[in-house]
Order: structure tokens, then C-alpha cells, then sequence
């Protein structure tokens, strides 16, 4: 759907720059599909429907280059990135592997209010999982994961699992999150790592984690490969994703 001209005006005084509020809207029309990957972006067509000059577009075009959502080729067309397997694969491992090790990090340094503020982000989440609010559900989801990131005590850690998390989003899980089958089972996971953390077992926190990237990643590229039958599936490395008995969790595509 195109912008709103009219009101895309008046909020333009809520960025510091035309380039700004540009780039944040082509962003998160591309990251919540409402732009197709592939989609060719015309500076003088993006130019015409916000009744700018090409220059705000170009300077937001570059902001998308480095958040990489798209690719921009010498004297050639700006198109959106499609899906690559070997980032979904790559983004995936490193989310396997970095994320549980800073949530067990984090359990010493939660405080009591830490906690209840988990809770209260994921009552939030619950509330809104069936309904159609997707970005709500993100907000709350996202502040959830950036706790846990922020407590680990490793600021190295901490910077690579959020940088890896927010590629993760931006590349390819909001097409999941818009199912409301996916929130719901995501949230069954959350409520099973703030159990491990109230019995305050860096272990079960770890695992618990752990199987939550695991399953998110893999019912990611399940419903990706609805959308785009040329992804293969993926199962985490080194058995990280295997049960107690050795066995691998199924992929289920978000309904």
C-alpha cells in the first residue's frame, strides 16, 4: 500500500530528516512483506508518491544498503534482497549458538524486578498473539530478548547476539511472525524460560533457550519454503538441536 502523503508530511517533524522517515517506512514495508523481495525500488517512482526529490531517496536507499535489504548495483536497478539460504542458514547457527549461552550469563544478574518485567512483556505478548497486531507483538517480544542480551555481563556477547537477532528479523522472521501460530508458540517457549529462570538454573535457562532458537529458526524457514519452495529446510549443528533421546524437533510451518 502506498503511503499517505498527507500524513507522511505531518510526521515528517518526528525524524530529523526527509531521508529519515523515508528509509524507516520503505523498512519496515520491506521487513513486514507489504514489498516483495525482488521488487525493483525506482528513485523517481519512490520520489513521485512522496512528492520529494530524488535526493532524500537516494540517501534512504543507501540506509537500506547497509541494513542490507537491498542490493544496489553501478548504473543498474535497486532491488529488494531476496531470500538467501546460506544467510538464513548462517543467521540461524549463529543465533543457535550465541543466544543461549548469554540468557545463562544473564540469570545471576536478574533482579527481581528483571523478572517481573519479563513476565509483564510476556503477558503482553499472550494478549496480543491471536489477534491480528503482528508489530505489537514484536515490540514486546523484542524488548524480552534484549533484556536477557543486555544482563549477560559480556558486552561483546551481548552486541553479537543482538546484532545477530536484529538480522535475524530483518532478513526474514517477520514473515513468520504475521502467523498468529507462530506468536502462540513462541510464547509457550518465553513462559518456559522464565520458569527456568525463577527455579534459577543457568542450565535449564541455557536449554530452554536453546530450544526456543531451535524451533523459531526452524518453523522460520518452514513457512519460507511456502513462500519460496527453493529454501531447504535446516536442523542446528553439532546436534544442538536434538532432544533427550537424540531426536531432532520437527519443523512445523506456522498455520
Amino acid at each position: 500500500m502506498p503511503p499517505d502523503t498527507r500524513a507522511s508530511h505531518a510526521l515528517v517533524h518526528s525524524y530529523h530528516t526527509l531521508s529519515e522517515l523515508i528509509y524507516r517506512r520503505l523498512r519496515d514495508q520491506i521487513i513486514w512483506g507489504s514489498i516483495s523481495p525482488g521488487t525493483v525500488l525506482s528513485v523517481r517512482k519512490v520520489a513521485e508518491q512522496w512528492h520529494v526529490s530524488p535526493m532524500p531517496v537516494r540517501e534512504a536507499l543507501r540506509y537500506l544498503t547497509v541494513d542490507e535489504l537491498v542490493d544496489v548495483a553501478p548504473r543498474s536497478a535497486t532491488r529488494v534482497k531476496r531470500i538467501s539460504l546460506e544467510h538464513v542458514r548462517e543467521i540461524c547457527e549463529m543465533r543457535n549458538l550465541l543466544e543461549p549461552v548469554a540468557a545463562r550469563l544473564a540469570l545471576p544478574h536478574l533482579a527481581a524486578s528483571d523478572i517481573a518485567r519479563l513476565r509483564g512483556w510476556l503477558a503482553k505478548m499472550e494478549r496480543v498473539a491471536e489477534k491480528d497486531r503482528p508489530a505489537e507483538w514484536h515490540r514486546w517480544n523484542e524488548r524480552f530478548h534484549a533484556m536477557m542480551f543486555r544482563k549477560c555481563g559480556n558486552s561483546l556477547l551481548e552486541r553479537m547476539a543482538r546484532d545477530m537477532w536484529e538480522r535475524n528479523f530483518r532478513h526474514f522472521t517477520a514473515c513468520a511472525v504475521v502467523a498468529p501460530a507462530f506468536r502462540v508458540r513462541r510464547g509457550a517457549e518465553h513462559r518456559r524460560i522464565i520458569q527456568a529462570i525463577e527455579a534459577g538454573s543457568p542450565r535449564a535457562t541455557e536449554v530452554a533457550w536453546r530450544a526456543h532458537t531451535t524451533r523459531s529458526g526452524m518453523e522460520t524457514i518452514a513457512y519460507l519454503q511456502r513462500l519460496q519452495p527453493t529454501v531447504d529446510g535446516w536442523v542446528p549443528r553439532r546436534q544442538l538441536g536434538e532432544n533427550a533421546r537424540g531426536r531432532r524437533p520437527q519443523a512445523r510451518a506456522p498455520a
